[in-house]
């Protein structure tokens, strides 16, 4: 029998197959030992949340956080490996520790950071990288042997084959002491104790990073990131991707003026996030201009163009830098950034505002986390008849729930059915009432709206993957967007997992299918909802669509969540009333909400020459939403193009009045139609959901008819279930009223 040629083995491969004292040129171990060699299973890392500041709680221990390289070493039968968070082979690049870990008798895997000390004692991650030959592509440097290098551990996950990741923080400490064998190279990590405010500052005295606090019942999530783990840090810093770059000038001609920084938002896009030129030495601006040449491209990375200073070049976004900075501003950009260093250990996917758990919040976790979140395994259809009795079951319960909350107590476990959720911070004002002198709304009254809207915002946001927009602190405050949870969800929270190609993997994303989960966003402090325009759900146009939404962009493209329900029109009024602030978006006025129902009255005239049904709502901000509801047989990219075909012929006819035109200057003074809406990661706030105003104003749904009378903050959470109660759900049946654009339109 002839033999198969021979593949090139991967790098990978070549470090499975070379024995660790091949690699570090130890002896052989013996062969008993070598017969206990176990099949490696790769456990990624589990991740800490960002807290926003120091604290102390019960049942919270403290470890200092290291500037290093997060790793994982597997030690089996005489053999070591190294993996890095990506999942990179680090094996070679630190036979010291290979040396060391080799000692450990059982075959154990372990948890920790690589660190590199400077002369002064304290960590370093551009040292680091010097010493393990991260900017020498894989050849270590001759000035290791001068850098001190350790990795310190803190968690084990296996011994013998069998794995503790099951097992709560205490006891993997307990197995981690009993099983490690510690040298100069290889240490564990010993907490701080229970106090998080000393611990934070005896860490900032050394010249560490932070600390990393830990819930002493926390599982270990492998891949997660998690609430029970939060990482506290002396500054502001995370990564963003380098994306561009100004001219240099002056003594910089050669070289680059700033790096221009992009970030990937809550809606899977890349984004700009402003430029930072400080933080350089001429060694480093040297380096960085020679590595970024390769990456230099005629196309703009970003999903819209910035308004910034003129560019140089653009590059591919695959380098990771790291930035510290002061805050993020008003319109999203970085304030006071400096650069530190390139981060050659993390992925470009990761470039991603961090989500900062509020300390609120913190008492009430390390439970849920150890729950298993339902999934929805399954598209199945969805009775949406309402039949008299479950009409009155659910009043009651509406009526139930609004008794329970009905006292002026700051907390209360509410009972939703059997499901028990810890509602804290209830008297907390989160719409300050602004500028009319109208009475503030507190969580209480956000929660009780959401309560008596239920019916109609759940009818229509059922099997729609969302997005949360929170605001801890209230419309006054920073707000922040989570598509994608980082915590232990409750059990009654349902999620779906589908391909993201912005992440080359699939990802969780969020459901809104129940009154508990609409709840539990009101007791987060998600003060927006925002809902795709699919759905999972098959019925009633959708069984013959594919439910395959994972493991590649083919399948999501041609699933069931790449076919909406609707083509969406967006109607933004860029018309300013010379009362904004310098940058400002243009504020809520009678001229310019004019202006928008004069187009959108334009446009019910002539999606009724087409025989379109088409309803409006109000955005809850200043301009207006216009939905057409049509079967599930033709994707997003022709629903975009048919908008697209509406939106230039509307302004052709009023060039005036209407734009269709995204660059900010040529917005000016004209209404914006904006039918890039119409993508599969595209989202608007479902009708009936709250927007974050002062005056808690709500994306209403009303009837042609009326347009001509109303006013965006006529309505908000105090009358809107009223109206409700009067009139009616007016988009009840809007699944019902379905067009085939084939039939009609793309004959």
């Amino acid at each position: 029998m002839s033999k198969k040629p021979t593949k090139p083995r991967s790098e990978e491969a070549k470090v499975n197959a070379s024995p660790a004292h091949q690699r570090s040129g130890q002896k052989s171990p013996d062969k008993k030992r070598a017969t206990r060699k176990r099949q490696l299973e790769l456990i990624p890392p589990m991740l800490a949340s960002m807290a926003e500041e120091p604290f102390s709680k019960e049942g919270w221990v403290f470890e200092p956080k290291f500037d290093g390289i997060r790793a994982i070493a597997y030690v089996s039968g005489g053999d070591v490996k190294i993996l890095s968070r990506r999942g990179l082979d680090l094996t070679s690049r630190y036979p010291e520790l290979i040396e060391s870990l080799e000692k450990n008798k059982n075959d154990i895997v372990l948890d920790g950071e690589i660190v590199a000390f400077d002369e002064k004692g304290r960590t370093s991650f551009q040292l680091l990288q010097q010493a393990s030959g991260l900017r020498g592509r894989g050849a270590l440097d001759r000035s290791k042997k001068n850098i001190p290098i350790r990795f310190y551990v803190f968690d084990i996950l296996s011994v013998d084959g069998k794995k503790t990741i099951a097992k709560p923080l205490t006891d993997r400490k307990a197995l981690l002491k009993r099983y490690l064998v510690e040298s100069n190279d290889v240490r564990r990590v010993d907490d701080l104790g229970t106090d998080g405010n000393k611990a934070f500052l005896a860490c900032m005295e050394n010249g560490l990073e932070g600390v990393i606090a830990k819930k002493v019942d926390s599982l270990y999530l492998p891949g997660k990131r998690v609430p029970t783990w939060l990482k506290l840090k002396a500054a502001k810093t995370s990564e963003f991707l380098v994306c561009g770059y100004t001219e240099g000038k002056g003594s910089r001609e050669d070289s680059f003026g700033a790096l221009v920084l992009g970030v990937i938002n809550s809606d899977d896009q890349l984004v700009y996030a402003g430029s930072v030129g400080t933080g350089f030495n001429d060694s480093t601006r040297e380096k960085l201009f020679k590595v970024m040449q390769p990456l230099k491209t005629s196309t703009c990375p970003f999903s819209v163009r910035p308004m910034a200073k003129a560019i140089a070049s653009w590059l591919k976004p695959e380098m990771v830098v790291e930035i510290k900075y002061a805050e993020w501003t008003m319109d999203n950009k970085l304030r006071m950034p400096v650069f530190l260093q390139v981060r050659t250990d993390k992925k470009p996917s990761e470039a991603r505002p961090e989500v900062v758990v509020p300390i609120s919040e913190v008492s009430s976790m390390g439970e849920a986390a150890k729950k298993t979140t339902k999934k929805v395994a399954e598209v199945v259809p969805i009775n949406r008849k309402k039949t008299k009795s479950s009409e009155t079951k659910t009043t009651a319960l509406r009526d139930d729930l609004l008794a329970q909350l009905d006292n002026k107590n700051d907390e209360l476990n509410l009972d939703v059915e059997g499901n028990i959720i810890k509602l804290t911070s209830l008297n907390k004002i989160l719409f300050p009432g602004k500028p009319r002198s109208a009475k503030p709304a507190t969580k209480r009254d956000y929660i009780n709206y959401l309560i008596q809207v239920s019916d109609p915002l759940l009818r229509f946001a059922h099997g729609r993957p969302f997005t949360l927009i929170r605001y801890p602190n209230g419309t006054d405050g920073q707000k922040f967007f989570q598509k994608h949870w980082e915590k232990g969800l409750p059990p009654f929270v349902e999620t779906i997992e589908y391909f993201s190609e912005h992440a080359n993997a699939d990802e969780e994303y969020l459901l809104c299918n129940n009154l508990s989960t609409l709840i539990w966003c009101g007791q987060v402090a998600s003060l927006e909802l925002h809902a795709v325009h699919s759905r999972i759900d098959a019925e009633p146009d959708g069984a013959k669509i594919s439910k395959k939404v994972r493991g590649s962009v083919e399948n999501i493209e041609s699933s069931i969540l790449n076919y909406p329900d609707f083509m969406v029109l967006d109607l933004d009024p860029y018309l300013y009333s010379g009362k904004e602030k310098e940058n400002a978006e243009p504020e809520l006025h009678r001229k310019g909400f004019a202006k928008t129902r004069k187009l959108a009255l334009l446009l019910k005239e002539m999606l009724d020459n087409l025989e379109l049904n088409s309803f409006v709502k109000t955005s809850g901000k200043t301009g207006l939403h216009i939905y057409i509801p049509i079967v599930r047989n033709v994707d997003n990219d022709a629903v975009r193009q048919l908008a697209g075909t509406i939106a230039s012929h509307v302004a052709k006819m009023r060039p005036e009045e209407v734009t269709v035109d995204w660059a900010v200057k040529k917005r000016t003074g004209r209404v914006f139609f904006d039918f890039n809406m119409n993508a599969r990661h595209k989202t608007l706030p479902p009708p009936y959901s709250v927007r974050a105003t002062d005056m808690a104003n709500v994306s209403l749904p009303i009837s042609w008819n009326e347009l001509e009378d109303i006013y965006p903050t006529d309505f908000n959470i105090r009358n809107v279930p009223e109206r409700l109660q009067q009139v009616g759900d007016l988009w009840e049946g809007i699944l019902d009223a379905k067009v085939d654009l084939h039939k009609k339109l793309l004959k």
